[in-house]
């Protein structure tokens, strides 16, 4: 009895997951931990046990940049990916929160340049060695310098380590109120929308 509960509590989370699709950066991944690297025009690869790989950066792939400001907006993570990037650990599998990104660059690779450098010019054919691999291309990502996730009361509550590294800067009205900000001397990449490849 208590497996058939388990089961259907991280079957309901996985739907509610589906359900509430993000206002911020739809479609887009965190990356593990802020980086410089992994611009877009990178490939990496999943094995076949799991384990990502990254292939490389594919220079020929040029990207553009664009500053969009502030975005903010709410966002669904999963535990793992909080704990990665952020050092939180929470005791449920999704966490929504409302994430602030301060002068985002946003940078992005166009479709008719991809398609000419990894189909045209074979480039695809001389980096996707691993048939059981699937592999991923890097289309866009969202640097800044300065970003702030806020999290609901109730997120809080299923804190079990880092609820001391949170500030409390809203009173009982406000939907999230405890925040945890995140400077640097540079901008990082914190999130990436991905293009899965393979050969024709």
């Amino acid at each position: 009895m208590k497996k058939l509960f388990v089961t259907i509590y991280f079957i309901s989370a996985i739907l509610f997951a589906q359900a509430t699709p993000n206002s911020l950066l739809k479609n887009f991944k965190p990356f593990e931990t802020p980086r410089t690297n992994c611009r877009p025009g990178t490939v990496y690869r999943i094995s076949e046990d799991g384990v990502r790989f990254v292939v490389q950066d594919v220079k020929q792939i040029k990207s553009s940049v664009s500053n969009d400001g502030t975005l903010i907006g709410q966002m669904t993570f999963t535990s793992d990916e909080l704990l990665t990037m952020l050092n939180l650990n929470f005791n449920t599998p999704f966490i929504t929160a409302e994430v602030e990104i301060k002068n985002a660059t946003r940078e992005f690779t166009e479709q008719a340049n991809v398609d000419l450098v990894l189909w045209e010019n074979d480039v695809a054919e001389d980096i996707m060695l691993d048939e059981e691999s699937q592999y991923y291309l890097i289309r866009e990502t969202v640097a800044s310098q300065n970003i702030t996730f806020r999290f609901s009361r109730n997120s809080f509550a299923q804190l079990t380590t880092g609820k001391l590294s949170l500030k409390e800067k809203g009173g009982e009205g406000v939907d999230f109120p405890y925040e945890l900000s995140k400077k640097f001397k540079e901008p990082k990449r914190f999130f990436y929308l991905e293009e899965k490849i393979k050969m024709p």
